[in-house]
């Protein structure tokens, strides 16, 4: 019997995927199977999976034309056959105990089991702080964890100060649940794919539990295309916006959705602003981005929730600072912060 199936989306990260595989080859657990998903890439990686699953009949690799984390993802979890199902990414890597620091919970009828992380950055690893104690859940904690993955960085009941309610390279799923309740990544969903994956989730789910673990090692790369200038980000944020904006219109009675909702759109607007607006990389002249950015600021959703989010919503003086710039549309004062930064980092 299949344990844990470990689904890695693969995309041109030949320089980590050996750390990252032999991560999973080495766990304590032998119950496991092990799918990389190469999701159309141009360099090495694919030669790497095959390399490893000639020496280890528990993996399987599928080649698929380039879909996206997400097409890749779906895919894996269509072929897996584990009681649970493991994302990980292929530029990450795990701790050889992920499975076997939380084998006793995965024999319990929970949907989720979530755990810890650290950072890895610059040869260093970092742990991240969660709570440190055994955290169980029950129906009606589903909706704080929503709350939560909406605005991870607000002042709700489990935000990232406990746990990372957002992602899902810390949690493992029991497939069956997810198969049931026909939960998957949104196709095409150009960011934020494991929030709105989680939203789903926790929308379905009927128990869980989080354990202090450290489960993942998640790798700080500042030249992912989450950190790099994206010129076509604000179309991605509008698709973003309007799936959020359905969600939480079903939830009308509980207006905490629609204020952590004008808090992540708020979230949004700070992003474009430091991957596009002011990112070095826009070589548009200043008089060009301060007038589309001003534009930008008076359109829905962005007007409303930046006007009826205050600044202390944001955590830290940074972000404070870059949430007041945005606030009262002074686009000089976020263009010297971004600038700033760079030369910080």
């Amino acid at each position: 019997m299949i344990k844990v199936s470990f689904v890695v989306a693969v995309y041109n990260v030949d320089q980590y995927l050996s750390q990252c595989i032999e991560s999973i080859i080495n766990q304590n657990m032998e119950q496991v199977e092990i799918l990389l998903v190469n999701d159309g890439s141009t360099d090495g990686s694919l030669s790497i999976c095959n390399s490893y699953a000639a020496k280890d009949s528990r993996i399987r690799v599928i080649d698929q034309k380039n879909g996206g984390a997400n097409a890749a993802r779906n895919k894996g979890l269509q072929e897996a056959k584990g009681e649970w199902v493991y994302f990980v990414d292929g530029d990450d890597f795990v701790d050889s105990a992920v499975c076997t620091g939380i084998e006793q919970y995965l024999d319990i009828n929970y949907d989720i089991v979530m755990f810890s992380h650290a950072r890895f950055a610059g040869g260093q690893i970092r742990k991240v702080s969660y709570f440190d104690e055994k955290i169980v859940f029950q129906k009606e904690d589903f909706k704080d964890l929503q709350l939560s993955a909406l605005n991870r960085l607000g002042s709700y009941k489990y935000n990232f100060k406990v746990l990372d309610a957002a992602s899902i390279w810390n949690k493992m799923y029991r497939r069956s649940f997810l198969l049931d309740n026909r939960i998957s990544f949104i196709p095409d969903f150009p960011k934020l794919q494991d929030l709105s994956f989680n939203l789903m989730v926790y929308e379905q789910a009927d128990s869980a539990v989080y354990i202090p673990n450290i489960g993942y090692y998640f790798r700080y790369n500042d030249q992912s295309v989450s950190h790099r200038y994206q010129k076509n980000l604000i179309e991605k944020f509008d698709v973003i916006n309007a799936w959020f904006g359905r969600f939480v219109e079903g939830k009308k009675e509980d207006t905490r959705y629609m204020r952590a909702y004008r808090e992540r759109i708020a979230t949004h607007m700070r992003t474009c602003i430091v991957l596009y607006f002011c990112n070095g990389e826009n070589k548009a002249p200043y008089r060009e981005r301060r007038a589309e950015f001003l534009h930008l600021r008076k359109m829905e959703p962005y007007r409303s929730a930046l006007d009826q989010t205050g600044i202390m919503a944001f955590h830290g003086y940074k972000e404070r600072i870059l949430a007041f710039a945005v606030k009262h549309r002074m686009f000089w004062l976020c263009e010297w912060l971004c600038v700033l930064y760079d030369k910080i980092k």
